[in-house]
């Protein structure tokens, strides 16, 4: 018997072996779209910075608070996403979905790979971003990574759709929740909220550097940003990107004073 899962992951492997014909994008404007909850609006202009400091690289920037997989309207979110015709579309959520993950993580996963289906067929590279490791007295460590346990399974074997791990960003080097870390100035800087005193989840100016640099990395890994061959530079942000007028964008003073050091 054919199940549901079964048919849309051989619809991926399927659809991957028809694209996978070379990364190499020489020459090329690269389009990327960003898409994600709460977590990644914070997260988006510092990656928005650190891509568009690669030549050729343009960013649209799409998320906001609320997003999940299992969210009323998130079909017609990623329609009008894949409406702009993204070379790549970036996804950073998991939240809003960890109830549901945890309940049925057979279903989970089919929703997974059904929106794994989509992007790919419509012509764009997925790089999933895994859910960040939030403070500990939300007590919600084990969901998160029985979460993104079930993303980085249900996209492993598919072509042109990559699980990127946040943890390398925005955790301590053991996989655990800090408010600071060390940005690309070599300096201490808080990377999460403070909310009324308490450690939070949502990003500084230096975390979104940080996720801005993992995507851009993961990126140049992948191939898709590499414009000139023997330049090892070449596909790379270029220039202190992580500072400038983004970096004061009102999102980092909500609350009032949420990333003071």
């Amino acid at each position: 018997m054919v199940t549901r899962a079964s048919a849309v992951l051989a619809f991926l492997v399927g659809t991957s072996l028809l694209v996978a014909c070379g990364s190499d994008r020489s020459g090329d404007e690269v389009h990327v779209v960003t898409l994600g909850d709460s977590v990644a609006f914070d997260a988006d202009p510092g990656i928005r910075a650190a891509l568009e400091a690669v030549e050729g690289v343009t960013v649209d920037t799409r998320s906001f608070g609320g997003v999940g997989l299992l969210r009323p309207g998130f079909d017609e979110y990623l329609g009008d996403a894949l409406d702009a015709d993204p070379d790549v579309l970036t996804l950073m959520l998991g939240g809003w979905d960890l109830g549901e993950a945890m309940d049925d993580p057979g279903a989970y996963r089919e929703r997974v790979e059904e929106v794994a289906a989509r992007v790919i067929e419509s012509g764009a590279h997925l790089v999933w971003i895994g859910m960040p490791v939030m403070p500990p007295d939300e007590g919600i460590e084990e969901h998160r990574l029985h979460l993104n346990g079930i993303v980085r399974a249900a996209l492993g074997p598919v072509h042109r759709a990559d699980y990127l791990d946040s943890d390398r960003a925005l955790a301590s080097a053991d996989g655990t929740f800090v408010r600071q870390r060390f940005g690309l100035d070599g300096t201490l800087q808080p990377i999460r909220k403070l909310r009324d005193g308490v450690p939070d989840g949502h990003l500084c100016p230096t975390g979104a550097a940080s996720m801005g640099q993992l995507v851009a990395d993961e990126l140049h890994t992948l191939g898709i940003t590499v414009v000139e061959v023997g330049d090892p530079t070449a596909g790379l942000p270029q220039g202190e990107w992580w500072v400038g007028e983004w970096t004061s964008d009102p999102r980092y003073d909500d609350p009032p004073g949420g990333c003071d050091a």
